[in-house]
């Protein structure tokens, strides 16, 4: 009896050692699946991240490439960077940019830096502005601009102007793969878009204000709608100088109609003129004189170029005007 009793304490005993083993060898298991899963999914980033770094190489940057690591390593270089993750908007879904090329001499109101101190032997303006933003305003710095000057770029600082001190692609490169961010620089540049305004650019004075931005705010005043409607189906374009009548040395907007279709301006210092012929319900086109109005300048940037969307839109019309030949 005796016996018996001892044989089944015995095979309890070998049972719970059994249960014992097999769940620690579960456990092990889990663990050494989690620790895989762990570590392959580690070096699936490390891999990534290495063929992201291999891709941003200094001696060998695209003009894409070179735009959006700028508006990078500026905004990281802003006052408040510390606070702020103010390039936070080049991680957006299909996010690209638009980059222009101006001509130093030739740079659009709004478009560059207020204060003209350009590094010494600077030709051209860059600007780059991202498609797509988010709601998170004054926390995140969307568009710069820069000048490049033999190795050394020169960006936006924080007054309107330009850094008096230059830096390198090279380090600008080094500063995003050791932050560990080149993914942003490759993702916008992907989606890039270069626009070249060299000799494209007429003045109508040093604030830099340009015909076609003058021409879109004139006619925004006059005829928004029409305008509007003209930009919007190709129809609309720009003219430098019009050759002949009363308006000859008048620059203007017109679909190319009749005379009715011309909206003739002409800038002198904040004054504006503005010409049109606009018939009465009895009146026919050659029959109706031509009016003459006046504003100032001031007065059409405060109306229509003050709020960001304001700007955006005058800028995007004014890019969509064809000029007359």
């Amino acid at each position: 009896m005796g016996s018996i009793c001892m044989r089944k304490i015995a095979l309890i005993l070998m049972l719970s050692l059994t249960m014992m083993v097999m769940v620690a060898c579960g456990r092990t298991s889990s663990s050494t699946n989690r620790s895989s899963t762990s570590s392959m999914t580690s070096s699936l980033s490390s891999t990534q991240q290495t063929r992201d770094d291999t891709a941003l190489n200094a001696e060998r940057l695209t003009p894409e490439q070179t735009a959006a690591l700028v508006l990078y390593y500026r905004d990281a270089h802003m006052p408040g960077a510390n606070d702020y993750d103010y390039s936070a908007d080049m991680e957006n879904n299909d996010q690209g940019a638009t980059v222009k090329i101006y001509d130093k001499g030739a740079v659009p109101w709004g478009e560059g830096p207020s204060t003209k101190t350009y590094p010494k032997d600077a030709k051209v303006l860059y600007t780059i502005k991202l498609t797509s933003k988010s709601d998170e305003d004054g926390e995140r710095l969307n568009s710069t601009y820069y000048t490049i000057v033999g190795n050394k770029v020169y960006y936006a600082n924080s007054s309107n102007g330009i850094r008096k001190t230059g830096v390198t692609l090279a380090e600008m490169v080094t500063y995003a793969k050791t932050h560990g961010e080149v993914n942003r620089v490759l993702k916008v540049a992907k989606n890039t878009k270069i626009i070249d305004m060299r000799g494209k650019v007429t003045l109508t004075d040093k604030d830099g204000l340009t015909t076609q931005q003058l021409g879109t705010l004139v006619a925004l005043l006059k005829n928004s709608d029409w305008f509007k409607n003209g930009v919007q189906n190709g129809e609309m374009y720009y003219g430098t100088h019009y050759g002949y009548g009363e308006v000859a040395d008048y620059q203007y907007v017109t679909t190319q109609g009749d005379p009715t279709s011309y909206i003739w301006f002409k800038r002198k210092g904040n004054d504006v003129t503005i010409k049109m012929i606009e018939p009465t319900e009895n009146q026919s086109v050659a029959g109706a004189p031509m009016t003459t109005t006046h504003t100032t300048v001031t007065n059409l940037i405060n109306n229509y170029y003050t709020s960001e969307e304001q700007q955006d839109e005058v800028n995007a019309c004014a890019d969509q005007l064809k000029v007359e030949t």
